[in-house]
């Protein structure tokens, strides 16, 4: 049986929520590819080359790529923040200033 749950995940440097409901038995990189498969905005050069974080908007946890979603705190409603990695070290050098 193909068991589901709901998750938000939030993009903001595409300004955009997405509301998908993913295989408890998939990677949470997977994710991200059933993302790019569905989104034009993800299927730019940028996107493609610089794979994404995957964050828990509630605790802040940034989660392992490589772990399966049953194994995670992902529950159904669960909202996520997908941030990519220089965008997060731009934040990081204009929050010093």
């Amino acid at each position: 049986m193909d068991f589901r749950v709901f998750v938000v995940i939030e993009a903001p440097i595409l300004d955009q929520k997405y509301e998908l409901f993913v295989p408890v038995d998939r990677r949470i990189h997977d994710l991200i590819d059933i993302l790019k498969k569905t989104l034009p905005e993800l299927s730019r050069d940028y996107y493609l080359s610089n794979r994404p974080n995957i964050y828990n908007k509630s605790t802040g946890k940034l989660y392992d790529m490589n772990l399966i979603i049953k194994n995670t705190d992902i529950k159904m409603g669960t909202r996520l923040i997908l941030l990519w990695r220089y965008l997060m070290y731009l934040l990081f050098l204009f929050d010093k200033k």
